[in-house]
């Protein structure tokens, strides 16, 4: 009879510590998105049907229809504001909140100082700062479009994902459009000698042979200059010298490729999440593909290694020679039996050097595939956190049963079927 007890009294205390977990984290300050890409920070007060209740920094209550909210808002509700879910549609449209936000141009600041390095690098840019990048500029090129286009990828990562503003934090990221050749060179030799100076020689020795062949790169800012811009240390570099380049308004995709994998790290859990384990490298550099593709209808990127990147109208190497045709020709080789769609290839592939145009296209697939229907976006999204509190890829057992299927050929099975069908574009 004690026993019972003891079991009974640990099942409420249980019961009682999850439940006070739960309400800790709804009664933070957090940022709410809403269908327009409009962002408020409130805490959650109460969920009332088809309304939400939210305390704004001001202090004011706020009474907000819960159907207006972004999808990773609607996770957060039913996870930790007792919301009963939402039923998917399975017939439901796909939005692309990047563009469908009505963006606010007013909230791209061009700034009168100037962004410098350090001592013995002579680089000066000038500064468009918006709510989660600053974009440095030199010669002719603007940094007002990239900027826009950074901010709709991040509101975008942001609708469909819960706890992204949160892990973003509240330093910015750093690009810069190195308007002249020489300006990307000298940041080029700035981040070799990053490298060098922490021990990391074979990286530095890689970088110095590749950057000058490249368009852009990612790059890392050392710490006074971090803390004298409040940016983070991981940061973004293109080359934008060229007529044609950064010179095509917002929807730009060498800089969509980039800038839309930079957040997905983000939300996986940065440098600290699962970068390295097997099957990162498939999931970053596919969603960086599908992102570019879907938002600007064509890929011109192609990777010259790990992290580092060359920009040209048609894909060099890495994928399909025409760009604009990848999921027909993917289509057309699955239907053949000519390619063999499969996870573990996908999970192998650790750096761009192993890439054959077959497996670069098919890393685009499986990206499409996981964010083709709402609830695939949903399970993808649920993936994410697993990456980032368990600090490696779901290994592809997992992966399966985490999209609702018991063996890896049945989730194989399905995602071919996919590759097959006209829903892939």
């Amino acid at each position: 009879m004690n026993f019972r007890k003891n079991i009974k009294f640990i099942f409420i205390r249980t019961s009682l510590v999850l439940f006070f977990i739960g309400l800790s984290y709804s009664a933070e300050m957090r940022t709410w998105t809403n269908l327009k890409g409009q962002q408020i920070k409130a805490q959650l007060v109460a969920v009332d049907g088809e309304y939400v209740l939210l305390r704004l920094e001001n202090g004011r209550d706020s009474r907000i229809p819960r159907k207006t909210l972004s999808v990773g808002d609607q996770k957060f509700l039913e996870e930790y504001g007792g919301a009963e879910k939402i039923p998917i549609d399975p017939k439901a449209k796909i939005t692309v909140p990047e563009k469908e936000m009505k963006f606010n141009s007013k909230t791209l600041v061009k700034r009168d100082d100037k962004f410098e390095l350090p001592d013995g690098y002579s680089l000066q840019f000038d500064i468009v700062e918006s709510e989660h990048f600053l974009v440095m500029s030199s010669g002719k090129v603007r940094g007002k479009d990239t900027a826009e286009l950074a901010e709709r990828l991040w509101y975008g990562m942001n609708f469909q994902h819960p706890g992204f503003a949160e892990k973003w934090g509240d330093e910015k990221k750093a690009i810069f459009l190195c308007g002249e050749k020489t300006d990307y060179d000298i940041l080029g030799k700035y981040y070799v000698d990053q490298l060098a100076n922490s021990g990391r020689a074979q990286e530095a020795s890689n970088s110095a042979r590749t950057w000058p062949m490249s368009s852009g790169a990612g790059l890392s800012l050392d710490n006074d200059t971090c803390d004298k811009y409040d940016v983070m240390r991981g940061a973004r570099a293109f080359r934008a010298d060229g007529k044609s380049n950064f010179q095509r308004g917002v929807w730009n995709p060498f800089p969509a490729h980039c800038i839309a994998q930079d957040v997905l790290n983000v939300q996986m859990g940065g440098a600290g999440g699962g970068a390295g384990s097997d099957g990162y490298y498939a999931i970053s550099t596919g969603h960086g593909y599908y992102k570019e593709i879907q938002l600007t209808d064509e890929t011109v990127t192609s990777l010259l290694d790990a992290n580092t990147y060359e920009s040209d109208e048609v894909v060099k190497s890495g994928g399909f020679d025409d760009g604009r045709k990848w999921a027909r020709t993917l289509r057309d080789l699955v239907k053949k039996e000519k390619v063999l769609p499969s996870l573990a290839g996908l999970y192998r592939v650790n750096r761009a050097s192993q890439l054959t145009p077959e497996l670069t296209v098919l890393m685009y697939g499986f990206a499409r595939y996981m964010q083709s229907t709402p609830d695939r976006i949903s399970k993808f999204s649920t993936v994410m956190e697993r990456v980032d509190t368990s600090r490696s890829i779901p290994v592809p057992q997992e992966m399966a049963k985490l999209f609702g299927f018991e063996t890896v050929k049945e989730f194989e099975d399905d995602w071919i079927a996919y590759l097959k069908s006209t829903a892939f574009k």
